[in-house]
C-alpha cells in the first residue's frame, strides 16, 4: 500500500478532475430541496428588492419519478457461469445476499443512492465486512452490510482515470467522513489534523476546534498466484502462503516433497485484493489491512452518465431542468409584483384640494365612501379654475411579452416532466397502460437503467466477499427466501462427490456466477396478481381435482397480513404434498421446505415399502389358499378316487359274488343236469345190447 504523502498527492489528483462535476451535483440536490437556494447569484440580485416565490414543481416531479423507481423490485439474481457452479450454490448465495442486504442498511442505503443520484447526479452505496457481534470476544463470523454513503458528491473520490459507470476499473477510492475531533483523538490517542486536500474545496476544513474529516481509503493491489496441479491435488502459492484446493494450509516440507517425487503442471495468474486503511491528515489511524473484495466496495450511481473524449460527465433531472424552474420563479415573481399593486383606479389630486379631507381620503380603502370630496384649485385671485381630480393612475396590466413567456415556461415544464416510467407491473390492466403510453416519453429509462447496473456492481463485489467469508469454513448461515421467511444453510456439508469421494462437496459455494438485475413488479404486487390468477382458474376447476386443489392453496398462499401465516405454511405444505403425489418437484426454498420434501419423500417411500410388503403378503395369501385349494382339490380327488375304489371293490365284490352265485348255480344247474344225463343214460343203457356196454363209461365220463 502506498505511503500517506502519495496518497495525499494522488487525493489532490483526482479531485481536481471531479471537482466541478461533484459541485454542481450538490448544489443542484440543494436548489430543489432546501428553501432559499432556487435564488442565488445573478438571481437573487436582479430580484433584491421583489418578491423572491419558489413554486418548486422540479421536485414533485423528481419525487414522482423517484417514488416509481423505489417501488419497482430491484434485486438482483445470482446465475451460475461456471462448470463448478451448481444451481443449488447460486440459490444459497442468491438467498444469503437478500439477508445481508435485509438485514443491514440495504433498503435506506439504496433509496438515498438513488435520491441523490435523481436529483444531483452521483450517490453510491457502501459494502463493509463486520463482525456479527462485536461484544464476543469468541466471535470470529463475519457478515457483509449494505452501508449508506451520505452525500457521495462531496465524500467521494476515485482515482483519475477510472472511467466506468461501476467504477469496477477503479484503483484507488477516498471516503471522508466529518467527524469529531476530541473522539478520534481519545480513540486513537493521538492528535490529529484534518485530511484536506491542497485547496479548502467543498467544506473539508470544517471547525478546526471541533469537527475534522478522516478518510477511509481503499486501494486495489494485484498479486501472482502460483498454481501446482498435482494431479490428484492442487496447491496454490501466495507469497510464502500454501494451501490446498479446500483452504487448508500446507507445510513447506509436505510441498518440497510433493515437488520432489512430481511433476507438477504450474500456471501463474494474477489476483486482486482491496486493501484498507483510516487517515487523518497526516497520519494512518489505522493499519493498512486486508478486506475480502476484490474491487472497491464503495459502488457509485449516477443518474445521468456519458464519457465524451475520456471524460466522464454526470448530472440528474435537477440540472435539466433548472433554467425551466428559475423562469417559473420569475414568473411568478413579477405576477406577484403586479398582484401586490391596487388592482383599481386611483384618482390623483393636488395638495391643496383634499387638505380638508384627507381622513377620508386615507380610510376610503377601509370604509369605501360612496364619493370622495375634494375643493377646487384656485388660482391667484382665489377663483375656481379645475374642479376633480387633476390625473388617474391605472392597475399595471400583463404585457403581451409576460404572457408569451408564462406560456412557453409552461410548456416546457409540461414536456420535460413526462411520466417517465417504461416498466409497468404485468398486472396493470390493458385501460390503465394506454393512458400510461400516452403520456410517457421514456426520458428518464437511463436512470432506471443506472439503479439497475449499481445494485448489480454491488452484487459482482458482494460475490467473492462472501465466498471467502461465508465458504472458508463450515458454518451456519442464515438465509432469507423471496416471500421473506428465514431459515438456516449449513455450508460445507459432507456428502458423497461424483467421483464416489466423501468431503465437503455441498453447499461450497465455488466457481463464478452473473448477476443479472431487472425491475419488475413488487412482492405485494405479484401476490395480488397470483391470487387473482388463482381465483380465475377456481371458476373453471373444481377443487376436487388436482388443478383446482392447486389453485385453491395458490390463493391461500397469496393471502397477506398479520394472523394468515399459519395458514400459509399450511397451504405450502398441502401444495408440495400434491405435487409430490403427482410426481412433480415441488423446488423447495428453503430449508424447513427442503425438510418437509425429504420428510415426505420417506414417507411415501416407507408407504411404498409397506404397500410393497401388503402386495407381496397378499400373493403370500393367494398362493398358499391356492395351495390350500389344490390341496383340498388333490383330498377330494383322493377320497373320490378311494370312494371310486370302493365303489369299484363293491362292484367287484358283487361281480365276484355274482359270478359265485352264477358258479354256485351253474354248477347246481350242472349237477341236476349230469344227475339227469345219468338218469337219462341209464334209461338209455337198460335196453342197449351187450356189446354196446363197453361205451359206458365213455358215456360217462362225457
Amino acid at each position: 500500500m502506498k505511503d500517506i504523502s502519495d496518497i495525499l498527492i494522488d487525493f489532490n489528483r483526482a479531485i481536481a478532475g471531479s471537482y466541478e462535476r461533484n459541485m454542481q451535483c450538490l448544489e443542484d440536490i440543494e436548489f430543489a430541496n432546501v428553501p432559499g437556494s432556487q435564488w442565488k447569484g445573478a438571481d437573487l440580485e436582479q430580484f433584491k428588492n421583489k418578491p423572491k416565490p419558489e413554486n418548486n414543481k422540479i421536485a414533485r416531479q423528481v419525487n414522482r419519478v423517484l417514488g416509481q423507481y423505489q417501488r419497482l423490485e430491484l434485486n438482483a439474481k445470482i446465475i451460475g457461469s461456471s462448470d463448478d457452479a451448481t444451481d443449488e450454490d447460486a440459490d444459497l448465495l442468491q438467498s444469503r445476499w437478500r439477508n445481508d442486504f435485509q438485514s443491514s442498511d440495504g433498503v435506506e442505503a439504496v433509496n438515498n443512492a438513488a435520491f441523490e443520484a435523481f436529483y444531483g447526479g452521483f450517490g453510491a452505496i457502501k459494502l463493509q465486512a463486520e463482525y456479527e457481534d462485536d461484544e464476543s470476544p469468541d466471535d470470529d463470523y463475519q457478515s457483509i452490510c449494505v452501508k449508506s454513503v451520505w452525500s457521495a458528491a462531496s465524500s467521494v473520490v476515485y482515482n483519475a482515470g477510472a472511467i466506468r459507470k461501476d467504477k469496477a476499473d477503479a484503483k484507488q477510492c477516498w471516503q471522508l467522513i466529518r467527524a469529531n475531533r476530541q473522539e478520534i483523538e481519545d480513540e486513537y490517542g493521538v492528535l490529529v489534523s484534518s485530511f484536506n486536500p491542497s485547496t479548502a474545496w467543498f467544506d473539508w476544513c470544517g471547525d478546526s476546534t471541533k469537527d475534522i474529516y478522516v478518510a477511509h481509503y481503499y486501494e486495489v493491489v494485484e498479486k501472482k498466484i502460483k498454481t501446482y496441479d498435482f494431479g490428484d491435488m492442487i496447491i496454490t502459492k501466495e507469497g510464502r502462503k500454501l494451501r490446498d484446493e479446500f483452504g487448508e494450509r500446507v507445510e513447506q516440507e509436505d510441498f518440497d516433497i510433493l515437488m520432489s517425487i512430481n511433476d507438477p503442471e504450474i500456471k501463474t495468474k494474477k489476483v486482486k485484493e482491496v486493501w484498507h486503511a483510516l487517515l487523518s491528515g497526516d497520519k494512518v489511524l489505522e493499519k493498512p489491512h486486508k478486506t475480502p473484495f476484490k474491487r472497491v466496495p464503495i459502488i457509485p450511481q449516477y443518474g445521468y452518465h456519458c464519457v465524451i473524449n475520456g471524460t466522464e460527465y454526470y448530472c440528474g433531472e435537477v440540472a435539466r431542468q433548472r433554467d425551466n424552474q428559475r423562469f417559473h420563479n420569475m414568473m411568478y415573481g413579477a405576477l406577484m409584483s403586479i398582484v401586490a399593486q391596487p388592482q383599481s383606479d386611483q384618482d390623483i389630486y393636488a395638495p391643496e384640494q383634499v387638505q380638508r379631507f384627507s381622513e377620508m381620503h386615507a380610510n376610503n380603502a377601509i370604509e369605501v365612501f360612496p364619493y370622495l370630496l375634494a375643493d377646487p384649485i384656485l388660482d391667484a385671485n382665489k377663483i375656481p379654475v379645475h374642479f376633480g381630480p387633476v390625473g388617474k393612475k391605472t392597475p399595471p396590466q400583463i404585457g403581451t411579452g409576460l404572457a408569451a413567456a408564462l406560456q412557453f415556461v409552461e410548456g416546457a415544464t409540461a414536456e420535460q416532466g413526462g411520466m417517465g416510467q417504461s416498466t409497468l407491473p404485468s398486472n396493470t390492466s390493458g385501460e390503465a397502460i394506454l393512458q400510461v403510453n400516452e403520456r410517457q416519453d421514456d426520458s428518464y429509462q437511463p436512470m432506471f437503467q443506472n439503479g439497475c447496473q449499481t445494485l448489480r456492481a454491488a452484487c459482482d463485489a458482494w460475490i467473492p466477499a462472501a465466498q471467502k467469508i461465508y465458504f472458508s469454513s463450515a458454518r451456519r448461515l442464515r438465509v432469507m427466501a423471496m416471500d421473506g421467511r428465514y431459515s438456516t444453510e449449513e455450508t460445507l456439508q459432507y456428502t458423497m462427490g461424483d467421483d464416489g469421494e466423501y468431503g465437503p462437496f455441498k453447499n461450497t459455494g465455488r466457481g463464478k456466477y452473473d448477476v443479472v438485475v431487472k425491475a419488475g413488479e413488487s412482492y405485494k404486487t405479484k401476490k395480488q396478481e397470483e391470487k387473482a390468477q388463482a381465483l380465475e382458474v377456481l371458476k373453471f376447476a373444481d377443487t376436487s381435482t388436482p388443478m383446482g386443489q392447486m389453485a385453491l392453496l395458490s390463493a391461500v398462499m397469496s393471502i397477506q397480513g398479520e394472523g394468515s401465516q399459519q395458514m400459509r405454511r399450511l397451504a405450502r405444505a398441502e401444495q408440495i404434498k400434491l405435487m409430490l403425489s403427482n410426481g412433480m418437484d415441488p423446488e423447495p426454498a428453503n430449508d424447513d421446505e427442503k425438510e418437509l420434501v425429504a420428510k415426505l419423500q420417506q414417507q411415501m417411500q416407507q408407504q411404498q415399502m409397506m404397500a410393497q410388503q401388503q402386495q407381496e403378503q397378499m400373493m403370500q395369501q393367494t398362493v398358499m389358499a391356492e395351495g390350500q385349494a389344490r390341496l383340498m382339490e388333490g383330498q377330494a380327488a383322493l377320497m373320490n378316487e378311494q370312494n371310486d375304489a370302493v365303489s369299484n371293490q363293491i362292484k367287484l365284490r358283487k361281480v365276484i359274488d355274482d359270478e359265485a352265485k352264477t358258479q354256485i348255480e351253474a354248477a347246481k344247474a350242472g349237477v341236476e343236469i349230469q344227475g339227469k344225463k345219468i338218469d337219462n343214460i341209464q334209461k338209455v343203457t337198460k335196453n342197449l345190447p351187450q356189446q354196446n356196454q363197453n361205451l359206458l363209461p365213455f358215456a360217462q365220463i362225457s
